[in-house]
């Protein structure tokens, strides 16, 4: 990744981290969330193959959370990733993201997801 770029998905964090605060219910921090999927950056916006076991452990760690939250904090964290999905990620790697890292509730990460039906 060259240095001129660093500097954009820096920006283009903050922007997200704002943003997911603004959309997200009072009980999920989404600012929080995000900071703790960091790990699976490398995954969703470069090259690596594969999630890391740390990507996967903070996705499993989410995945509880939504599983055991009532309505308003699932479209909480649902709105939160949706906001993600508008980062320069790749979405087909996020949809195979609950398959590699074994989640069950299958949270997703798309842009055209209607958060109020999860």
């Amino acid at each position: 990744m060259s240095r001129d770029i660093i500097p954009i998905y820096c920006l283009l964090s903050l922007f997200l981290m704002c943003l997911c605060l603004v959309l997200a219910n009072a009980e999920v921090e989404c600012s929080d969330m995000m900071k703790n999927l960091m790990p699976c950056q490398g995954f969703l916006m470069s090259g690596d193959d594969s999630p890391s076991v740390d990507c996967c452990s903070q996705a499993q760690a989410l995945d509880k959370q939504f599983a055991a939250s009532d309505k308003p904090d699932r479209e909480g964290i649902c709105s939160c990733l949706k906001a993600a999905a508008q980062m320069p990620i790749n979405l087909e790697k996020a949809a195979m993201l609950p398959s590699l890292c074994n989640l069950d509730t299958k949270i997703p990460i798309d842009p055209n997801v209607d958060c109020t039906t999860v």
